[in-house]
């Protein structure tokens, strides 16, 4: 007959092999303090950034479709104004913008360039202030 120390032995080691089989299968939880963070970087992912900085213009870019009828009425659809700004450290930046902010934008002149997601919200420079009224919304 087997000795008592050698039966809590077997148990004991077949224990640890069942905790450690059904532990293995369940997902790790992650502290309260991660998911909080977790959640906090979400949010400011979900925020659109805003970006100031010096630039000059350098192209400005238009597309439009323009359909004509039978009766030679022309209708202008699907107008897309875009700029091509240098920044101060040599990047090029494309913008959309409005058809009024496209033309009062000045050539020539390096000014504070203020844009969110690739949308122009403001060029200041020392003579004019040009803001995008659609991006100001």
């Amino acid at each position: 007959m087997p000795s008592v120390a050698v039966l809590l032995f077997l148990l004991a080691g077949f224990a640890a092999a069942l905790l450690f089989l059904l532990l293995r299968g369940q997902p790790r939880r992650k502290s309260e303090p991660e998911r909080q963070k977790t959640r906090a970087e979400q949010l400011a992912a979900d925020t659109p950034r805003i970006y100031t900085e010096s630039a000059f213009l350098l192209q400005k870019i238009d597309e439009r479709r323009r359909i004509m009828d039978e009766y030679h009425h022309t209708k202008i659809t699907d107008e897309y104004f875009e700029l091509v700004f240098e920044l101060q450290n040599g990047e090029m930046l494309r913008v959309s913008c409005s058809k009024t902010a496209y033309h009062d934008m000045p050539f020539r002149k390096t000014g504070i360039l203020t844009y969110s997601n690739g949308r122009l919200m403001r060029f200041k420079t020392t003579e004019h202030v040009i803001s995008d009224e659609y991006s100001l919304r």
